[in-house]
């Protein structure tokens, strides 16, 4: 590098763009700015140089994030449309038993299993472990402006609309509602399965009141929670994609 310069610094002299001096006092002040221009030259490359590699580790670190955070959505999308599968099952196993109770059908063992989902439902998963690191580096290493407003959507409004939103909602009405009234009138089926139960008294049931409502509230919230997860899903396809097309974009 330093020959390099050397080189054309004596190419600048011998075009004339520099008057060569006549006297020894005049030659050492040319050769000493030819030096100083040597090294400021050569700083400025190399602050070009370290500036462009930095650029280019940012931008590993963008695309490794992105790709990052699409295995997660991927990863996301496969556990909720797994959860709108088993809360639909929820709503036909309710509604079987809605069915019974309102035609005055005897019971049937066939109902065990609808008994036995009263107590669960499947919480939503969101898996956020590349968001919270790129949340740690700092959401402005994202460029695509649009997209990065996407992602932090995603992930501090949709997906808290599920967690705090419906599950809270499951939770609460479980823990205050169902379970209290399933202790007393239904009873497991441990020896069978642990995913069955069945009512103590299936034709008292039909005429209790507090249980009609129950079940009723079970239905709306598994309905409710399968257009919750709906919305997330079609979010979260649009997400991916737009990460997919920026991703070969840049790639």
């Amino acid at each position: 590098m330093p020959k390099l310069f050397r080189r054309v610094r004596q190419q600048i002299l011998n075009a004339g763009l520099i008057r060569k001096p006549t006297t020894p006092t005049g030659k050492y002040i040319v050769y000493a700015a030819g030096e100083i221009f040597l090294v400021v030259v050569g700083i400025l490359i190399a602050l070009q140089i370290n500036n462009w590699n930095e650029n280019r580790k940012l931008q590993n670190e963008e695309l490794k994030l992105l790709f990052d955070i699409k295995s997660n959505l991927e990863t996301t999308l496969i556990n909720l449309k797994t959860d709108t599968i088993n809360n639909a099952r929820d709503v036909r196993h309710y509604e079987k038993i809605e069915y019974f109770v309102k035609n005055d059908l005897p019971y049937a063992d066939e109902l065990d299993t609808a008994f036995g989902r009263f107590t669960f439902w499947n919480s939503p998963y969101i898996t956020a472990t590349a968001y919270n690191s790129l949340q740690s580096k700092g959401l402005d290493i994202i460029k695509n402006e649009t997209l990065k407003n996407d992602i932090v959507n995603m992930y501090e409004v949709s997906s808290k609309v599920l967690t705090y939103d419906y599950d809270d909602t499951e939770w609460t009405l479980s823990q205050t509602v169902v379970l209290p009234f399933f202790s007393k009138h239904m009873r497991r089926l441990h020896e069978e399965s642990l995913f069955l139960s069945r009512p103590n008294d299936f034709e008292a049931l039909k005429k209790n009141d507090e249980f009609l409502n129950i079940l009723s509230m079970l239905l709306r919230q598994r309905k409710r929670g399968i257009q919750y997860y709906k919305g997330a899903i079609i979010s979260i396809e649009k997400l991916i994609h737009d990460i997919e097309m920026e991703l070969n974009k840049r790639s």
